[in-house]
């Protein structure tokens, strides 16, 4: 059975959704799992690509958006919410991730703007109708401390 969770950041602070995203990568390569981060477009890739490299002045997060390198990395960026091969998916894209049943586990990381709280909505009635019974994770403030 697929694990859903959905991360419900409501901190405010402008990079909360992206830094948090950002430390589910880091713990997903420190645990040596392969996973796929879906991004809504290709401007979304190569901000988080880069947002990746130097969102921790102390961290580093093996990551690829070329798909050429996906079997060299961790984490692999992309926009596609349809693509095989990664049993772990981190979804920003805002888009439900086809055949979830099929996946170990996908994280839904959602800000607290009222539309993408309620495409979010939409997404976890998906999932229940695909078999899934989600879960959700409220994260009132972002921990930039926390290794």
């Amino acid at each position: 059975m697929s694990a859903v969770t959905f991360h419900l950041i409501d901190d405010a602070e402008p990079d909360a959704f992206w830094f948090y995203a950002a430390d589910l990568c880091a713990q997903a390569a420190a645990d040596e799992r392969m996973t796929y981060v879906v991004c809504a477009n290709l401007e979304h890739v190569e901000s988080f690509d880069e947002y990746l490299w130097g969102y921790r002045p102390d961290a580093f997060v093996p990551h690829t958006a070329d798909p050429e390198d996906a079997a060299h990395a961790p984490l692999f960026i992309g926009m596609d919410p349809a693509a095989g091969g990664f049993d772990y998916v981190i979804n920003l894209s805002g888009k439900p991730i086809e055949r979830v049943t099929e996946r170990q586990a996908v994280d839904e990381i959602v800000d607290a703007n009222d539309a993408n709280r309620e495409a979010a909505r939409a997404r976890w009635r998906d999932y229940q109708q695909a078999g899934v019974k989600p879960q959700h994770r409220a994260v009132v403030q972002v921990d930039r401390d926390a290794e």
